[in-house]
């Protein structure tokens, strides 16, 4: 029997091995830390074409968004003839790309379109302008009127025309011609989809034709550099107008800089993306904007503008055709914007019959509550430890960082890194996977304090040997560099930053229960969104109290599902429009300064279960 291991290799198996067993005698690279008894979960590889269903063991380890993603541990794969298996697939690409893969749209209603028109040429008998030639022949074929003329487009249209021999592609936007090209250009035809987070700033790039996502890159938000989350930034911008005009070019700066990734890694032209949908918190979409901020930082956190807001590239400096659209969809309050609305959107079934909790993790935390009498919305600043910042080691999820970490009491430690190389540091999910392995082997006890090895009589030697004083208090080496490396180490100040950020989203959520007037036990399901969450396990969150204590099955993990509503507003106008609709009918509550909500906050603080 043989199978492919893409892109090119064809490796034989033998009766009755596992495709690990097949891999490992044809020195084939897979992780085999525990021998091929399924305990680890490391043996992971793609599957693409047909896909075998998923075994317990599968069920046990992977998450809901790797399984449907064809990932498969190689311990529990039986070998079938022509299968494709795929090595080394976290190494090749962007985490915020991997939770878009697949994506494609049901509906294709951008709302601007690209109309191919052959005009006739001037003579004695017919000496109507070029620009009157041209739109009659385009309200001929669209069986619609264009009233307004451009100035940028009225210039441009003689020698458009001439140089297309009288053959023309116009972009048409409703009544509104946007560009003209000569000749027929209409297969060129492609938009943006946006998240701006406070931390990183994700742009994906779709071909209007088909609907279907041509690249996704990311980077760091330029921001970052004068704060870490949105209060240290509005404190900034608030200072002077110079400084809220370094927080807007950084921001603008930062989409440019992945336009110019997308064009230069895609055959797609600046010039040929017409669209571009945006989702950000209501700070993010402000200071990306140049709006007032000053007001969101003082009671009652009133913003400028929540409602659907629609400008041209030119307006806002972006770099796609001059004349292309750029949407926002709507904010609902002052510290829960468009990105909450944009992930309600990715995340249809919170709209469901029943009670639905939605969150959205990240340096801002937002939650959104939908019971059968009300949908509510809040905010919880988080921070930005979930994205690596403001951990010694912490880094965004990219080659090198350590993104899941099994200890045994025995004193094994065992990292899993992104792109399987030495590590240099570690990631939000490794962060918290690590925390709940060192709260149950005994290196960290239930208030988040690293134990003293030498009064800790039943922790394993080996475990100990690895605390040690640190310039900030004590830590725990992960990982031992090489001669070229670094130890990668969690501290007593990490897991105090990791404390502070899981308090205030358990906090945030029972203080929203309450308001509802619900229980914990009466929401039928969490879901859990963003690129970070993705990679999250229910079992991780809930015994470090990230969440309240509740039933594993009814936690679930959407990928970065802001993203995904900028993705379906920029495919489908329809639903910029009813995003428009949907954020009137949600309340907005302030936690700030509410008794609820602090008393929650201190009991949240304890790495435990929290009821």
């Amino acid at each position: 029997m043989q199978i492919t291991i893409l892109p090119n290799r064809v490796m034989s198996t033998m009766e009755n091995e596992t495709l690990m067993e097949a891999l490992i005698r044809h020195h084939l690279p897979v992780q085999n830390i525990c021998n091929g008894k399924g305990t680890c979960g490391k043996c992971k590889v793609r599957m693409t074409g047909h896909v075998t269903p998923p075994s317990e063991r599968d069920l046990e380890h992977l998450n809901d968004t790797e399984i449907k993603a064809g990932i498969r541990l190689a311990c529990a794969v039986k070998p079938e003839e022509g299968m494709l298996i795929e090595l080394n697939f976290v190494e090749s690409q962007d985490r915020k790309e991997s939770v878009l893969l697949g994506l494609k749209a049901t509906t294709l209603n951008p709302g601007i379109e690209k109309v191919f028109v052959k005009s006739s040429i001037p003579s004695l008998a017919d000496e109507r302008g070029d620009w009157d030639r041209f739109v009659d022949e385009l309200s001929f074929v669209t069986g619609k009127s264009y009233d307004k003329a451009s100035l940028y487009v009225l210039s441009k249209v003689p020698a458009v025309l001439r140089a297309g021999e009288f053959a023309l592609t116009a972009t048409v936007y409703g009544d509104e011609i946007l560009d003209v090209e000569a000749g027929d250009t209409t297969k060129r035809f492609y938009g943006v989809a946006i998240d701006i987070g406070t931390t990183s700033v994700a742009a994906a790039l779709v071909d209007l034709n088909q609907g279907n996502i041509v690249k996704v890159v990311s980077a760091e938000n330029e921001q970052t550099a004068y704060g870490a989350d949105v209060i240290s930034r509005i404190t900034y911008a608030r200072e002077s107008q110079e400084n809220a005009l370094t927080l807007r070019a950084s921001v603008r700066r930062t989409i440019n800089h992945l336009l110019e990734e997308l064009a230069s890694q895609t055959n797609v032209s600046k010039n040929e993306m017409y669209k571009m949908t945006l989702v950000g918190n209501t700070t993010m979409h402000h200071l990306f904007i140049g709006l007032e901020i000053s007001h969101l930082a003082v009671s009652p956190f009133v913003s400028v503008c929540n409602r659907p807001l629609e400008f041209t590239a030119d307006e806002l400096g972006m770099e796609i055709n001059p004349r292309g659209k750029i949407l926002f969809l709507p904010n609902i309050g002052s510290f829960v914007g468009a990105d909450t609305v944009g992930a309600i959107k990715g995340a249809p079934a919170v709209l469901e019959p029943g009670n639905h909790l939605l969150i959205d993790l990240g340096t801002n935390c937002e939650l959104f509550l939908k019971t059968e009498d009300t949908m509510i919305a809040c905010s919880t600043a988080a921070g930005p430890a979930f994205e690596g910042a403001g951990i010694a080691h912490g880094m965004r999820a990219k080659i090198g960082a350590i993104e899941g970490v099994s200890l045994t009491t025995e004193g094994q430690v065992i990292c899993q890194v992104i792109g399987e190389q030495e590590p240099i540091g570690i990631c939000g999910s490794g962060l918290i996977e690590g925390i709940d392995e060192l709260r149950k082997v005994g290196v960290v006890n239930k208030q988040g304090k690293i134990v003293d090895p030498e009064k800790s009589p039943t922790l394993s030697p080996e475990l100990g040997k690895r605390i040690r004083m640190g310039e900030k208090g004590r830590e725990f080496v992960l990982t031992y560099g090489t001669d070229q490396g670094f130890d990668v180490t969690l501290s007593q100040k990490d897991i105090g930053e990791l404390q502070l950020a899981k308090g205030a989203v358990c906090a945030g959520i029972k203080t929203l229960v309450e308001m509802a007037k619900i229980t914990i036990a009466d929401l039928d399901s969490v879901t859990l969104s963003g690129t970070f969450a993705t990679y999250l396990k229910a079992i991780n969150i809930l015994n470090i109290g990230l969440v309240p204590d509740i039933a594993p099955e009814k936690i679930k993990t959407v990928g970065n599902a802001a993203h995904v509503g900028a993705l379906m507003a920029l495919i489908d106008q329809q639903e910029f429009t009813k995003a428009g609709e949907l954020y009137h009918r949600i309340s907005h509550v302030e936690l700030g300064g509410s008794p609820k909500f602090s008393n929650y906050f201190m009991t949240s603080m304890y790495l435990e279960r929290n009821s």
